[in-house]
């Protein structure tokens, strides 16, 4: 099956951004992009560079749409790559190219399945993560492996961040996996080591002051810009945009506040004291306790 296959690439933002400047500068043959439909679609990235390389691009409210799969079809692509969709690809699509289907996913499988690795990867306390290119299957992230490529996690690294880092990496990992793929031997997931986390929602991002400083801050890293890391104070919801682990010889139940310095409120955790700042909403004062994770805050 050699030759440089017809590419159909499903991706979005940042990481499908990356994915298709690879791709072209590999000049692999493109037949056309799928991404995301949204009010500000040519202002993406994704969208210019397709634009600019006068590409068939397609918005579809969803993959089913028959419409859609007319389109796509029309394209006879040989290998479908998907590069941070957001959709499930249906049976109809992944049986459509005769190369089948590869996926390019943000974390170093079988650890991290799921939507948005890397923040989890944060909150763990890991050092290092990278990318993976795999074949795709019918359950979630659980194809072969391909190739993976490792980046490693700085000390002050936020979701934000160590996303970008590894769609650097992941978009030229993704190329070279294409031009080798008639010689790579796919290697099957260990399930021992396999982990799964979801979007993290709104209770995930919720600071829980009897974990340690530590922990607590790679919530406020991990979380950052969302869902945000948040806490309360009588029932009055906080928005925490920065926590650094103080050093000072503070005591106190977990979730006292000690003092105020410039900006940043100190507070006791279950193992340390943390300096937090960048906060929205109304504060409480030295010795008041913020709420337990039991007590629903306002959002007024």
């Amino acid at each position: 099956m050699g030759g440089s296959p017809r590419i159909l690439l499903f991706g979005l933002y940042e990481l499908g951004f990356r994915s298709l400047e690879a791709l072209a500068a590999r000049n692999l043959r493109v037949a056309g992009v799928v991404t995301k439909p949204e009010s500000a679609l040519e202002e993406q990235p994704l969208t210019r560079l397709a634009r600019a390389l006068s590409l068939p691009l397609f918005a579809p409210e969803t993959p089913r749409d028959p419409a859609f799969l007319r389109g796509i079809r029309a394209l006879a692509p040989d290998l479908i790559a998907v590069s941070g969709y957001h959709r499930i690809l249906p049976s109809s699509i992944l049986r459509l190219p005769p190369r089948g289907v590869i996926n390019l996913h943000g974390s170093l499988l079988p650890r991290h399945r799921g939507p948005c690795p890397w923040k989890w990867a944060i909150l763990n306390g890991e050092t290092t993560t990278g990318a993976t290119v795999q074949r795709m299957s019918s359950e979630l992230d659980r194809g072969d492996l391909l190739a993976q490529s490792e980046v490693t996690i700085d000390p002050e690294d936020t979701g934000e961040s160590l996303f970008l880092k590894i769609c650097a990496i992941a978009g030229p990992l993704l190329a070279r996996t294409i031009v080798d793929l008639d010689a790579i031997v796919p290697r099957p997931q260990e399930e021992s080591r396999a982990s799964y986390e979801g979007y993290p929602s709104d209770d995930d991002a919720r600071i829980r002051w009897e974990w340690s400083a530590e922990r607590i801050r790679n919530l406020v890293r991990a979380f950052c810009p969302r869902p945000g890391a948040w806490t309360s104070a009588a029932g009055r919801r906080i928005q925490v945009g920065k926590a650094t682990v103080d050093q000072g010889p503070f005591e106190g139940v977990p979730g006292m506040v000690h003092r105020r310095v410039d900006d940043s409120l100190l507070v006791s955790t279950g193992d340390g004291t943390l300096a937090i700042s960048g906060l929205l909403g109304e504060l409480p004062a030295p010795g008041e306790v913020f709420d337990t994770a039991e007590v629903t805050p306002s959002r007024a």
